[in-house]
């Protein structure tokens, strides 16, 4: 029988205040879309992409409120699998939306190292001059962060704040003297690709708010996580958005020909040279470098959360959920992490396939906690009453807003991942059916299980907002 204390040894610490969680958000998601899809995405639609920016912001954060409301409920460990397997009393559900997620997390690691490594030929082009030196140097950024993270979350947020802050300076350098270079003719034609140009850029641009529900893989290690994880992801997610919206503004229109952003590893760093001059791309260059450098760092800390919270909830391995003596961090889950990460920088089919694979895995979780969250809303009145905040109906238009935007989007993203997709859910069905098997075996108390939440000791966490029957 599984007793609802019995993990309390393998519980995190909370030690990620609220500028931790906001940079986590901000700083671990801008990497991913300012310094790399922002300019290739408009490959199919032109300087349009300026608009898909604000699109895809309203999505963002209708998905960001929706995490954010079921994080003050459920401020565990791998925030999308407390979410869907506490609410809806089972570990199956949970587990495949975040098994999915964690082949994303996994292989958005490796697009952003390579991201990494495309920036640093700004300062070293003749030694880092192919795409195999560009993988070695992201091999040896997720070696440092490897052993940042290592240290615990402690280590973690206060690496991230540092990057955070040079981070701004950098961008602040590029969009305020860009602003007063525009011409407003460099917008023209301003939709280059149609309705289904417009569509087909939402995708990888999306991809640059893949970061917004990060801190909520981290509740079990943020402070007073009822007001900071909804502050740091919808309050993070709009700032995101104004970034993107006047960045996008400005390298849009300073660059006469947008195709060559649209083919360009460093976008920025090609648009700042414009006007700017060799010094100034290599100021937005190393902008690039730390904001690769954080998306990697958050990335990596919320990737672990995953096998972490399954281990706990005795669906993986006991192994996986075990933390460091010294520092309290999950050590195998994050090797795990590191090895394969690794793997698919050197041995990836390309930038754009990883971001698909990423993205397409990232929806289909934003897509179920969307459900999640409106089913709470119309079934779960105990869930509704420990929430943090309460919207009224504003949370059914966000939940709506979220799921059928996720799914609009997957119509699009699944093509070029179901091959890779498809067996990576059978594998993890066989995995679950195994330690579900060994676990019934046993006489496992899945009630006891579902009573806790991971990450979490018991004595902090009140079991009676979960129901009395579990059913996997």
């Amino acid at each position: 029988m599984t007793q609802s204390g019995g993990n309390d040894d393998r519980s995190l610490s909370r030690d990620i205040g609220p500028l931790g969680a906001m940079s986590t958000v901000v700083a671990g998601t801008l990497g991913a879309g300012l310094f790399v899809t922002l300019g290739t995405a408009s490959s199919t639609t032109g300087p349009s992409v300026i608009l898909v920016v604000v699109v895809a912001g309203l999505l963002a954060t209708a998905i960001a409120i929706n995490y954010s409301w079921m994080a003050t409920v459920f401020p565990g460990a791998a925030g999308s699998y407390a979410y869907v397997s506490r609410t809806l009393g089972s570990r199956l559900p949970g587990f495949l939306v975040t098994w999915s997620k964690w082949l994303g997390y996994m292989a958005a690691d490796a697009v952003l190292a390579i991201g990494f490594g495309s920036y640093l030929q700004v300062f070293f082009p003749d030694l880092i001059a192919g795409e195999s030196e560009v993988a070695l140097v992201g091999f040896g950024l997720l070696t440092v962060l490897f052993l940042v993270n290592l240290v615990g979350s402690r280590g973690y947020s206060i690496a991230q704040n540092v990057i955070f802050g040079l981070l701004v300076v950098s961008i602040l350098v590029l969009v305020i003297p860009g602003t007063f270079q525009i011409e407003t003719a460099n917008y023209q034609p301003f939709f280059t690709g149609g309705a289904d140009g417009f569509l087909a850029a939402a995708v990888p641009l999306f991809y640059a708010y893949i970061g917004i529900a990060v801190a909520g893989q981290m509740g079990a290690e943020v402070k007073n996580p009822s007001r900071n994880l909804p502050l740091s992801m919808v309050g993070g997610t709009v700032i995101l958005t104004l970034i993107y919206i006047w960045t996008a503004a400005v390298i849009y229109g300073v660059v006469a020909d947008y195709t060559t952003l649209a083919d360009s590893a460093r976008p920025l760093a090609d648009a700042a040279e414009t006007f700017l001059g060799p010094n100034g791309s290599a100021i937005v260059a190393i902008g690039g470098l730390l904001a690769t450098a954080s998306s990697v760092n958050a990335v990596m800390a919320a990737g672990i959360k995953m096998p972490y919270s399954w281990s706990w909830d005795e669906v993986f391995p006991r192994w996986f959920s075990a933390v460091n003596d010294r520092f309290g961090s999950p050590h195998w889950s994050l090797l795990t992490l590191y090895v394969v990460s690794s793997a698919l920088t050197f041995f990836s089919a390309g930038l754009d396939q990883a971001i698909k694979i990423a993205t397409f895995s990232y929806l289909i979780a934003y897509f179920a906690v969307s459900v999640t969250l409106l089913y709470a809303r119309l079934a779960r009145p105990d869930v509704i009453e420990r929430a943090g905040f309460d919207l009224g109906g504003g949370l059914y238009l966000s939940g709506a807003v979220g799921a059928l935007g996720a799914f609009a989007l997957l119509t699009q993203a699944y093509q070029g991942s179901l091959t890779i997709y498809v067996p990576w859910i059978l594998v993890g069905l066989v995995v679950f059916g195994v330690y579900w098997y060994r676990g019934r075996q046993a006489g496992t108390d899945v009630g006891a299980i579902l009573d806790t939440l991971p990450g979490v000791p018991s004595a902090e966490y009140d079991p009676d907002i979960q129901e009395t029957t579990a059913d996997d």
